[in-house]
């Protein structure tokens, strides 16, 4: 009886392991793609590391129909992209251990239709609703105020300004309102930390970026994106005001080597641009105005060009009338000033005081001016 009992459940054990084995899931991702019009030729799988270099994951060759195949593994969910052999762009989305499904178009792979990727879902959604309603409402202010300034061209009344004013700051509201909620909804989730990187950490307050990497779960913050996050507040902390500027050297358009020691003993605008850029040119004429009218007083400027072809670069100063010192690697945004001081987006500015110190960060249109004002009118 006893031996019948134990053959019984050694029977049961070994059928529920048999269950357990085949309904495990299947660690790692497989991606089963097609894209219409192609019957031969390689797709690649790209990764961008932490360093921000782009890295070729995988390759596979694509089969009669366009399908394709790739079959991996991640450590946690990463912006993968995929593209074609021989093409800059493709398709980008956040790969986790899953099967995922990739519909595209051989002339549009960027547009292709990704399923089946559930962290990708939730980072995409923030795009197709909470952007999609701060990029209607942020049209016709941007129309608003080109119309009232054409483009640039004229500057606004008192009244208009103020009017303007109310405009960006409602807008800045609207935009921080539907993002926080959407942050700390997702807190638990690497979509969170995706959009504090695209939203805060470029367009937000280092104050910001410190309270929303602090809403994030510990394991959200231990993911490559939240350690990102953390070096940039690190990096931040290193550009604060207040604190002392970071030495550099850079070559000007004639090759001569240029250090921002050299600048010591005067108010010195640091400011990171690009010909490409065009927020940059339009704020040139600001800088051009306080540079005439503070320069006599011991106000200097130093540009430094996220530029990579010199020609551009010297055509974009000498038609914006940009008659001060101007320096710059040629890397892009990979300009060794640029990385040392952890500039996202252009233009970004720093006025260093006489003593080396930052004194502020970001001064733009009537801020500039301002500031500038309050300086010299106190020498």
């Amino acid at each position: 009886m006893k031996s019948t009992i134990l053959k019984t459940g050694l029977l049961a054990l070994a059928l529920i392991s048999t269950i357990i084995s085949c309904s495990k899931k299947e660690e790692g991702f497989t991606i089963n793609g097609t894209i219409a019009g192609l019957d031969k030729g390689t797709v690649y799988l790209e990764n961008t590391d932490e360093k921000g270099e782009k890295k070729i994951a995988d390759s596979a060759e694509i089969q009669k129909g366009g399908v394709f195949t790739f079959a991996g593994k991640v450590s946690e969910p990463l912006l993968y992209t995929i593209k074609l052999k021989g093409e800059e762009y493709g398709v980008f989305f956040l790969l986790d251990n899953e099967n995922i499904k990739v519909e595209a178009k051989k002339d549009s792979i960027f547009k292709a239709k990704v399923s089946g990727a559930t962290q990708n879902d939730i980072y995409k959604s923030y795009y197709d609703n909470e952007f999609k309603k701060i990029q209607a409402i942020a049209g016709p202010v941007y129309k608003t105020s080109d119309s009232l300034s054409q483009n640039g061209k004229v500057k606004l009344t008192a009244e208009q300004q103020a009017f303007m004013d109310k405009k960006w700051k409602d807008l800045q509201t609207f935009a921080d309102d539907l993002t926080d909620k959407f942050i700390r909804k997702n807190k638990d989730k690497v979509a969170a930390a995706l959009v504090i990187s695209d939203r805060i950490v470029s367009y937000g307050t280092p104050e910001q970026v410190k309270i929303y990497y602090g809403v994030l779960s510990p394991e959200v913050q231990k993911s490559v994106y939240g350690k990102q996050l953390k070096e940039a507040i690190d990096l931040n902390d290193k550009t604060a005001v207040g604190v002392t500027a970071p030495e550099f050297s850079q070559t000007d358009v004639n090759g001569k080597v240029v250090k921002l020691s050299d600048y010591k003993g005067k108010y010195v605008l640091v400011d990171f641009w690009a010909s490409w850029c065009g927020p940059c040119r339009k704020e040139n004429p600001n800088v051009v105005q306080a540079y005439k009218t503070y320069h006599g007083k011991g106000f200097e400027v130093l540009g430094i060009s996220l530029d990579d072809k010199k020609n551009l670069w010297e055509k974009a100063i000498e038609k914006d009338g940009l008659t001060w010192t101007h320096v710059s690697d040629l890397k892009g945004w990979k300009n060794d000033v640029a990385v040392l001081y952890g500039v996202k987006l252009v233009p970004t500015n720093y006025l260093i005081g006489p003593d080396g110190k930052i004194v502020a960060k970001n001064l733009r249109e009537e801020a500039l001016q301002t500031k500038l004002k309050e300086i010299f009118s106190k020498s």
